[in-house]
């Protein structure tokens, strides 16, 4: 025989006291006294009683629940990233929806109508996107109904908060780091051309490059495909195809990276003795791949964790800057050690490999 669930009427038919007394102590405790509280909490623990969510909901206006949203799961960045987004809203007592966009904005905002029809108290944005008018006005928009929380994308607006790391100094680093150890031809392999990120990080790549007295060549820039392995493989395939003279590369993320380390050891260049790389996230990968890739870390720990507690603060109705700023560091490894003989070369490794 199935046990029916006590009910809140239950409990106050026990207690002889009223639902509405019940509920106060359920929702306001602070209202109901010591001596009401102690018996109705007693009753409920013999009976087993478990608040209904729902119902909770509608008294306290909250769900506990945050909607996520990323545009890859396959890409290690944003898994790594929600891993931290997950575990600490687990850890806040808050409950995950979570959604894949693949970076469409037509599906990111069908995501957006069913989370909200969810009552979802919130809305985390993880990741780099497009700089168009239609995402800016999509964020706006979801922004009128609910707090919005941007990782590593900033837009101006009421409701919505940012938490960045400095995209602009990480790519300094990593492009300063080259030019220090001897390399005066550095490639860059860009991601989607129009996101966020790849804009940040192209306009410092060339900053950078004119701070150092080095000559900007359009033939070593390339835009990826993709910003996965394969986007990486594919546009340093396109560097060696166009003749681009270079003896290091800048990638904007990890995965490019190894996909261009991967294409350059095919065709027998040696890293860092030929080729020195750098790329841009940390992902564990970095740590695994041989030879291991140096790159520039996002703290991606603290940057999810910052997002949730910002959350949670807009909805405590605290105080909360609406840009926020972590830190970038570089992390030296294998892929850029430094070349002794790089300096006096006058054409590049990979100018030479072709020769």
């Amino acid at each position: 025989m199935i046990q029916k669930h006590a009910s809140i009427y239950d409990i106050a038919k026990e207690a002889g006291v009223s639902v509405a007394t019940v509920s106060r102590t359920i929702n306001n405790p602070e209202k109901v006294s010591k001596r009401t509280k102690t018996k109705i909490y007693e009753i409920m623990e013999r009976l087993n009683y478990a608040p209904n969510a729902l119902a909770q909901s509608l008294v306290s206006r909250s769900t506990k629940t945050i909607g996520v949203f990323l545009s890859s799961v396959t890409n290690p960045f944003y898994a790594e990233m929600v891993q931290a987004i997950e575990q600490r809203a687990f850890n806040d007592n808050y409950t995950i929806l979570f959604g894949n966009t693949s970076n469409r904005i037509e599906k990111e905002q069908k995501y957006v109508d069913v989370f909200l029809k969810k009552q979802v108290d919130g809305i985390i944005l993880a990741g780099g996107r497009n700089i168009n008018d239609a995402h800016t006005q999509h964020i706006l928009k979801t922004a009128e109904r609910v707090p919005v929380i941007l990782t590593n994308y900033a837009v101006v607006g009421k409701n919505i908060y940012c938490v960045l790391t400095d995209e602009a100094a990480g790519t300094t680093m990593a492009v300063q780091h080259l030019i220090e150890t001897g390399h005066d031809k550095i490639a860059y392999i860009n991601g989607y051309e129009f996101s966020y990120p790849s804009v940040i990080k192209k306009d410092s790549y060339l900053k950078t490059l004119s701070r150092n007295g080095l000559s900007v060549n359009e033939e070593r820039i390339v835009n990826a495909p993709a910003d996965t392995m394969e986007g990486g493989y594919k546009a340093c395939e396109a560097l060696l195809e166009r003749g681009a003279d270079f003896n290091a590369i800048f990638a904007a993320n990890d995965m490019m990276a190894i996909g261009a380390m991967k294409k350059l050891m095919s065709a027998g260049y040696g890293i860092p003795q030929d080729v020195a790389i750098v790329g841009y996230d940390n992902i564990h990968l970095c740590d695994y791949w041989s030879p291991a890739l140096s790159s520039v870390t996002q703290n991606m720990d603290r940057l999810g964790n910052m997002a949730v507690e910002m959350l949670g603060s807009v909805l405590e109705g605290k105080e909360v800057n609406q840009i926020s700023y972590l830190q970038p560091e570089l992390i030296v490894r294998e892929s850029s050690a430094p070349a002794a003989d790089s300096v006096h070369r006058s054409a590049s490794p990979a100018a030479e490999k072709r020769h």
